[in-house]
C-alpha cells in the first residue's frame, strides 16, 4: 500500500491545526455535517454527483476497488468536483477475519486502482467494511479511519422516505452520516436531506474538512466517529485570479487562503498534483487562455473550490499616428485591425468614425485613435494634437489649460520635448532644465566663460546654458561648490532665478509691496526668498492656486515653469536700472535658485522639466531638493 505522501499530508494537517485559522468563530455560527457514501461507485453515482454539483455540497466517497475499476471516470469526476475519495477495500471483506497480508492486499489493490483513475498518487483514508476493525487493522492501514455517527440503514429499508426521515431525525452539527450510493433509493433521499438541512444553515463538507475546521488533528491508525461542536474555522477560501495587461502580455496575480498553497493551470484543466504549478508570484502570459486555481491544504481532503478566469485576447497593437505635409495617417501592426478615431478628445469606441485614408489635419485639433481587431481587446488610445502653430504634441490636448503655453514655447524654441511630441507637462522641473529654458528664452549671442562647479559635466546638454546663467549672476551655486543639476527646483527657488533673469535684462523690480499677504500660506515663504516671490507676485508672473495658496516650498512642473517663463517674457520692456536691492543677496544655507508658485490656471502637480538640445532626450533623475 503506497504511503509515500502520508507523512507529508499529516505534517501539513498538524501544522494547519497549530496555526491560527482565519476567522475562527463559535460553533453556532457554522453548522457542519459530513455525508459519506460507501461501496460505489455505481450506475447511480453520476446522478448523485449531478445533484451535489447543483447544490454546491461536498461529500466523501468510500469506494470499493472492484467498483472503482469499473467506473474510473466517475472516480475522477468526483475528485475533480471537490469530493474526498477514500478506500472501502477492494471487495468488502471483514478485515478482522483476514491475515495481515490479506489486509494489505485489499488496501494496496484499491489504492492502485484509485491512483490510476485520478492520474496521481494520493493518500486514501479508510472505512473498514461493516465497521469491523481492531487495532491490528488500524495499524496496517496506517491512515486515519472513519466510522459514522448517523446510520441511515438505507441498505436495509431501500425506501427513500425512510432514509430521508432517518437523516433528518439524527442529523446534528458535526455528524458523520453513513449512506450507500449503490442503492437507487438513497440518491433522492440524500439530495432532499441536503436541501432541508441547507435551509437550516448546514454546510456540507468532506470528513477531513469537518475535522480540520473543528481543530482536530487526525492521527494515523485511529478511528474517528464525529466532530461535534467546538470552535470552527472558516472554509478554505477560494483563490482570486487577476490579470493586468502589460507590454509583454498579461501579468497574472493569484491570491489564495494563507493557510495553504495555491496551485494553478493555464490550459483550462482543473489543477491536480500531476498537472499544476504551485503559485509563487505573478507570472506573464503571452497568449489567450483560461487559468484555473485552487487553494490546497491537502489535495485529497481539504481544499477550496477550483476557480477559473479567462485571460482574454491581448490588446491590438496601438495605432501609430503620423503627421506629414498636413496629412494625418494612422496604422496598426495588428492584421485586419480597424482604426477608429475622434476629434473631440473622447476615447474612440466601436461606434466612432473609421479611418480609411489620410486625413487633412486641422490646426487646433486633438485626434485620438484606437485599433480594434477580431480576437483582440481594443488597443490603448493614442493621441496627437495638431496645434494652432502647426506643432505636434502627443501628451497635450487642446482642452488642457497649458496647451497654448506649450504651443507657443515650442514655436519659440524654449522647449523641444523630452521625446518627439512629448511635452511631459506634469513632470518635475530641475535646476539644469530651468537654466536651459531661460537660456533659450534669452537667446544670448556668443559663449560665456566656463563655470567651476564641482558636479557638472562640460559635455552635458545644459552646460552652455549654465555658463551663461553664471555669467549673468542668475546661478551662483551652493556653499559646497556644487550646482546640483538634477535637484528638483522649488517654487521659491524658481522665483529667485526669474528675478535675477529680469535684473540681468535691465528690469528694476519693486519689492516694497506686500503681495504675499494675499495668500493663505504667504507667511511660510523663506525669509531669503520673500522679496523674490513678492516681486513675481506683484508682476503677475506668480498668481497662486485656486485655494489661495502659493506653495512656495513645493515643486514646479514643466507646465508651471513654461507658463511663468512666458509671463516673464511678456512683461513690458525694462526701465532704466535702479540701484540693486538687497534681493541680490543669496539665500542663507544654499544659494538655491528661488522657486515660484504654480500657474493658477489649474491645480498642478510636481513633475519634470525637459532637457536641452534639439530633442531634449537627456535623461533626468530626481534629486534631493536644494
Amino acid at each position: 500500500m503506497k504511503r509515500r505522501s502520508l507523512a507529508f499530508f499529516l505534517a501539513v494537517l498538524l501544522l494547519c491545526a497549530l496555526l491560527p485559522a482565519t476567522g475562527a468563530k463559535a460553533a453556532n455560527g457554522e453548522k457542519l455535517i459530513a455525508f459519506t457514501f460507501d461501496d460505489g461507485p455505481s450506475q447511480y453515482t453520476t446522478q448523485l454527483l449531478d445533484g451535489l454539483a447543483a447544490r454546491g455540497a461536498k461529500v466523501t466517497f468510500f469506494m470499493q476497488g472492484v467498483n472503482a475499476s469499473a467506473y474510473p471516470s466517475v472516480v475522477r469526476r468526483a475528485w475533480l468536483e471537490g469530493h474526498q475519495i477514500c478506500s472501502h477495500t477492494y471487495n468488502h471483506p471483514n478485515l478482522t477475519s483476514l491475515s495481515s497480508a490479506g489486509v494489505r492486499d485489499q488496501l494496496t489493490r484499491t489504492d492502485s486502482i484509485l491512483d490510476n483513475a485520478l492520474g496521481f498518487d494520493a493518500v486514501y483514508m479508510l472505512r473498514p467494511p461493516y465497521g469491523s476493525y481492531n487495532q491490528s487493522v488500524l495499524n496496517i492501514a496506517g491512515v486515519p479511519c472513519f466510522y459514522w455517527s448517523v446510520d441511515t440503514r438505507d441498505w436495509e429499508s431501500r425506501n427513500t422516505e425512510k432514509v430521508y426521515q432517518q437523516i433528518m431525525r439524527n442529523a446534528r452539527d458535526g455528524a458523520v452520516v453513513l449512506m450507500h450510493d449503490i442503492h437507487a433509493t438513497t440518491i433522492p433521499a440524500a439530495l432532499r436531506a441536503i436541501d432541508s438541512l441547507k435551509a437550516q444553515g448546514y454546510q456540507f463538507v468532506t470528513v477531513s474538512e469537518l475535522f480540520y475546521r473543528r481543530g482536530i488533528t487526525l492521527q494515523n491508525a485511529t478511528m474517528y466517529y464525529s466532530a461535534y461542536p467546538g470552535s470552527t474555522a472558516d472554509a478554505v477560501a477560494n483563490p482570486v485570479i487577476r490579470a493586468e495587461s502589460g507590454a509583454a502580455g498579461n501579468l497574472v496575480t493569484i491570491t489564495g487562503d494563507s493557510r495553504g498553497a495555491v496551485y494553478y493551470t493555464t490550459n483550462g484543466e482543473t489543477p491536480t498534483p500531476a498537472n499544476s504549478t504551485r503559485y509563487t508570484g505573478p507570472f506573464t502570459l503571452s497568449t489567450a487562455c483560461t487559468v484555473k486555481a485552487v487553494s490546497v491544504i491537502s489535495w485529497n481532503s481539504v481544499r477550496s473550490d477550483t476557480v477559473a478566469q479567462e485571460i482574454r485576447y491581448f490588446p491590438a497593437a496601438a495605432p501609430v499616428l503620423t503627421l506629414a505635409g498636413g496629412q494625418l495617417t494612422m496604422t496598426s501592426a495588428t492584421p485586419n485591425a480597424t482604426i477608429r478615431y475622434t476629434t473631440d478628445e473622447s476615447d474612440p469606441t466601436a461606434q466612432s468614425p473609421v479611418y480609411t485614408a489620410p486625413i487633412a489635419a486641422v490646426p487646433g485639433t486633438t485626434y485620438r485613435a484606437r485599433a480594434f481587431a477580431p480576437g483582440f481587446d481594443a488597443s490603448v488610445v493614442q493621441t496627437l494634437t495638431y496645434t494652432a502653430n502647426g506643432n505636434v504634441m502627443r501628451d497635450v490636448t487642446v482642452s488642457n489649460w497649458h496647451y497654448a503655453a506649450f504651443d507657443r514655447a515650442v514655436s519659440e524654441g524654449i522647449i523641444n520635448g523630452v521625446a518627439p511630441g512629448i511635452m511631459a507637462p506634469d513632470t518635475a522641473l530641475n535646476r539644469a532644465m530651468l537654466v536651459t529654458m531661460l537660456y533659450r528664452m534669452a537667446l544670448p549671442s556668443g559663449s560665456a566663460a566656463a563655470e567651476s562647479f564641482t558636479d557638472t559635466d562640460p559635455g552635458s546638454y545644459y552646460y552652455p546654458a549654465l555658463c551663461w546663467a553664471v555669467s549673468q549672476d542668475i546661478v551662483r551655486g551652493y556653499p559646497d561648490g556644487s550646482f546640483r543639476p538634477d535637484a528638483p527646483i522649488t517654487r521659491e527657488e524658481l522665483c529667485a532665478m526669474l528675478t535675477r533673469y529680469l535684473r540681468a535684462g535691465g528690469h528694476t523690480l519693486d519689492t516694497t509691496g506686500t503681495p504675499l499677504a494675499a495668500f493663505r500660506d504667504g507667511d511660510t515663504v523663506s525669509d531669503w526668498a520673500r522679496e523674490d516671490v513678492a516681486a513675481m507676485c506683484a508682476l503677475g508672473v506668480v498668481r497662486g492656486y485656486t485655494d489661495q495658496t502659493i506653495r512656495s516650498h513645493g515643486g514646479a512642473t514643466r507646465a508651471e515653469a513654461i507658463t511663468m517663463l512666458l509671463r516673464t517674457e511678456d512683461l513690458p520692456a525694462p526701465q532704466p536700472a535702479a540701484t540693486p536691492s538687497a534681493v541680490a543677496a543669496e539665500a542663507p544655507a544654499a544659494d538655491a535658485e528661488a522657486e515660484a508658485p504654480a500657474a493658477d490656471d489649474a491645480p498642478i502637480e510636481p513633475g519634470e522639466e525637459t532637457s536641452a538640445e534639439a530633442a531634449e532626450t537627456e535623461p533626468v533623475s530626481p534629486a534631493p531638493e536644494a
